[in-house]
């Protein structure tokens, strides 16, 4: 919908006695009436009619605005049929006019109407002229006035790709009005209701300077300014982590600011450097220590350990980590940090396996004896493992007390190493890990890189040195004319790769291996099984387990980092029938065969991040799947001595409304609950109920006012004999009431499973007490929100009807979003965040 929408019904002496809202549930009410509006689709249809009041609409682009690419064949007779509907209803009340038809299209005559999103920008239009002319109260009470008129989300329930960009232009309006009123609020001296209310804000909005700003601003006029320096450290390492970016500039003046004010509240300066000015010809090293980013945990333990004094023995030091993840780099600096602290320092790399061994053998010869305390080391040394006998039993024991060596390569040491007790105490493993978005963004910087570059940079390299190094050369040199497209460059960098960190695949069924471990969230033999057919299941996973770059978590195999990156954009561009092949495989067996048999917590927890690990590339249920942590509970029927306890959560939770009616359908369906309880403690955590329900009886719609709206809806549609429809109606989380985590994603996999697997299901509903939060994932997953009862019960509805969308058409409706829309954001490219097109 276009911004049109906020002008209708504005003309001078215009009073009509209807009004549409569209601020919340859409809704159309003439005098003290309120019209039924129909089906969603067809308040889809209106609302289109509505934002372009007073302009024709053809029929093509309503098809388009309710369906775009998805629309069926019958999409324009469906959009008559609505039309004819609504017009049905407003000649009951005396508007028969309202829309009129021309050749192809329709026309609504909005002077026949009100709008509050008129009003509500009339009001903050009002609010800026009084603060523009220094009138802080007037403009905070109209602020005020105008986001009352909010009664929820935009344009609640209201399916299509119109409504979604209305909604979103929308729901920003409002964000925008909210900071301005906060700001207003500062200067009128309410700090700590403020600072109370801000984050929440915050939590919904996670990625919104502006908030942070004003949420740093309160803490520091009401006193704390060690909690607005912690708040900014952490909004710091957000950015960085989610963005590679650094704060802007508002922002980090306001954290300077305050550092400002810390400084001159303190008694004793700082003392003043001391420059001192470096030798000629040391531009060199100047410009090695600018580019050399991060690493501070690692040089800080070798440092530590050049300072340490041993008697007897020496200290082994295994670096360990992937190709590319700078290994070598940081032996560079180390090798100056001890030539530095006066240690004698012998590097050896680049060399074959005879040429290390005679060097070392040098270097023993030449210190046997003394009293020196040498650095040794030793890179690359995966290329010499023939030589790690002989280095452990015979070349080490030679060096003199004191001495440190540095051994850095793809793997560890061997067991031999930690289970000779000679070695006891004396060896130290590090694993070298990915740099972090900050030290990310650093590096590339420091390399000179066009600014609109960094973040798809960043984003793409995953905090690996080499992925880093060489997309910034490569955009560095993208910044002048003549040179090679993104699209090459990227194919450039992504082969680069792949080249660097893969050992040889000794077969295409491998290379397949390393794909399907690439795509997947945890790979199984069964998955490659499925998705790698022509292979040996267990030849394949014994293979990837033993690649260096392949990470072994609890559920399956794993690879991280740009290498899973680097296989995804390569396979895409090189092969994208067999790469959608792929995912279909994988989301088949993934939705099918694991979803159904997940029945314990930790299962299902693992089949959901497997889920929307799949749906990362495109859609939202990635955000509504947490990242981490194991749900540390196990699931138990009700039973009659669990009651009390439970109806005391929901009231503690929500309130008696939810308590009733726990009560209620603990007597009627104890079966229906599943509960979730510490597995040590068998403290209750959480519960949900699952209706399964045909006609529900007079005593179960009076009793609960939910099931009776969800009834209301029911009746409206098709459900064949001996069908049914269930409701997911307690989701009781007390202790994560606004945000995903391993307890929501067990709820979640449960609900999953019965929308692909329950037989006989017709239509399913959902009932939720955070809408705001978990709105955008019905959406997304074609659930329509029922406008039933609002008044009555404070929760939002969502239902799906599995007769008229079945579950194989819904689950491949979002199958080309899931595959081939743009990630955030593509290398190399200068347009906002998510604005690129896919490679």
């Amino acid at each position: 919908m276009r911004s049109r929408a906020v002008v209708i019904g504005q003309q001078q002496g215009v009073s009509p006695r209807c009004r549409f809202t569209v601020l919340g549930p859409p809704g159309l009410s003439c005098g003290d009436a309120a019209l039924d509006l129909g089906a969603p689709q067809q308040q889809a249809v209106l609302m289109l009619l509505l934002a372009r009041g007073g302009s024709f609409v053809r029929v093509g682009e309503l098809v388009d605005g309710l369906w775009g690419y998805r629309a069926p064949a019958t999409g324009e007779a469906v959009i008559r049929t609505y039309i004819s509907r609504i017009r049905r209803v407003f000649s009951a009340h005396g508007l028969a006019s309202a829309i009129r038809s021309q050749s192809g299209g329709y026309l609504l005559d909005s002077s026949l109407f009100m709008l509050d999103a008129a009003e509500f920008t009339r009001l903050v239009e009002t609010a800026r002229r009084e603060r523009a002319g220094g009138d802080v109260p007037g403009a905070a009470g109209h602020l005020r006035e105008a986001l009352d008129l909010w009664t929820g989300t935009a344009l609640a329930g209201v399916p299509g790709e119109a409504a979604e960009r209305e909604r979103s232009r929308l729901e920003r309006l409002k964000l925008i009005a909210t900071q301005e009123l906060l700001r207003l609020r500062l200067e009128l001296g309410e700090h700590a209701e403020v600072v109370a209310e801000v984050p929440l804000l915050i939590q919904l909005n996670r990625l919104e300077e502006p908030l942070y700003e004003i949420y740093l601003l309160a803490l520091d006029r009401g006193g704390r300014r060690a909690e607005a320096l912690e708040v900014y450290r952490m909004v710091y390492d957000l950015f960085g982590k989610e963005l590679g970016l650094s704060p802007g500039p508002r922002l980090r003046a306001i954290h300077e600011k305050i550092l400002r004010a810390d400084a001159e509240d303190a008694f004793v300066p700082a003392p003043r450097p001391r420059v001192v000015a470096p030798p000629a010809g040391a531009a060199l090293d100047r410009n090695v220590d600018s580019r050399f980013v991060g690493r501070d945990a690692e040089r800080a333990a070798f440092a530590a350990m050049l300072d340490r004094e041993r008697g007897e023995g020496l200290e082994v030091l295994f670096i360990r980590g992937q190709a590319g993840i700078g290994k070598s780099t940081l032996l560079r600096r180390y090798a100056d940090d001890a030539a530095a602290a006066g240690r004698t320092v012998w590097h050896f790399h680049g060399l074959t396996t005879v040429e290390l061994r005679e060097r070392l053998e040098r270097l023993a010869e030449e210190v046997t004896g003394t009293s020196a305390r040498p650095v040794v080391l030793v890179d690359s040394f995966e290329r010499h493992a023939e030589l790690e006998t002989w280095l452990r039993d015979t070349c080490l024991r030679a060096l003199p007390a004191g001495s440190l060596v540095v051994v850095a390569g793809r793997t560890g040491p061997g067991v031999a190493w930690i289970t000779d007790p000679a070695w006891s105490g004396a060896i130290v493993v590090r694993q070298l890990e990915a740099l972090g978005a900050a030290e990310s963004a650093a590096l590339v910087e420091a390399r000179g890189v066009d600014a609109g570059f960094v973040p798809s940079i960043v984003d793409f390299a995953a905090g690996h040195p080499l992925a880093l190094s060489l997309a910034a050369e490569v955009g560095r040199s993208r910044s002048h004319t003549g040179q090679p497209s993104r699209c090459e460059a990227v194919r450039f960098v992504v082969d680069t790769v792949l080249e660097t960190l893969l050992d040889d695949v000794p077969s295409p069924c491998h290379r397949w291996a390393l794909h399907v471990c690439a795509h997947a969230r945890y790979t199984t033999e069964d998955l490659l099984r499925v998705a790698v057919p022509d292979g040996d299941a267990a030849e394949l996973f014994d293979w990837l387990r033993s690649r260096p770059y392949v990470e072994t978590p609890g559920h399956g195999l794993d690879i991280n980092g740009v290498l899973r990156e680097a296989l995804e954009a390569h396979l895409r561009w090189r092969d994208p029938v067999g790469y959608e092949r792929m995912h279909r495989r994988i989301r088949h067996y993934v939705t099918n065969t694991l979803l159904r048999d997940a029945t314990d917590p930790r299962a299902g927890a693992a089949v959901m991040r497997t889920i929307g690990h799949l749906r990362r590339r495109g859609g939202v249920t990635g955000r509504y799947v947490s990242a981490i942590g194991d749900p540390d509970v196990r699931t138990t029927r009700v039973t009659p001595a669990d009651h009390d306890e439970l109806v005391a959560l929901a009231r503690e939770t929500h309130g008696e409304f939810t308590a009733s009616s726990v009560r209620f359908w603990l007597r009627r369906r104890p079966d229906a609950f599943s509960v979730l309880r510490c597995a040590d403690s068998n403290r209750l955590r959480a519960f949900m109920s699952w209706l399964t329900l045909r006609e529900p009886t007079r005593e179960e719609l009076d009793a609960d006012p939910v099931i009776a709206g969800v009834w209301q809806d029911v009746t409206r549609r098709e459900m064949s004999p001996g069908a049914h429809f269930s409701v997911a109606r307690h989701l009781i989380c007390p202790a994560f009431e606004t945000k995903p985590n391993p307890i929501t994603d067990v709820f979640l996999a449960r609900m999953m499973r019965g929308w692909l697997h329950e037989p006989g299901l017709a239509l399913s509903y959902l009932v939720i007490a955070n809408r705001q939060l978990w709105a955008p994932l019905m959406d997304y997953l074609d659930h329509y929100e029922l406008s039933c009862s609002e008044s009555i019960y404070p929760y939002a509805v969502f239902g799906h009807d599995w007769t008229a969308d079945p579950p194989s058409r819904w689950q491949n409706q979002q199958l080309e979003t899931e595959l081939w829309a743009p990630r955030r954001p593509d290398l190399f490219v200068r347009e906002p965040l998510g604005s690129a097109s896919a490679m």
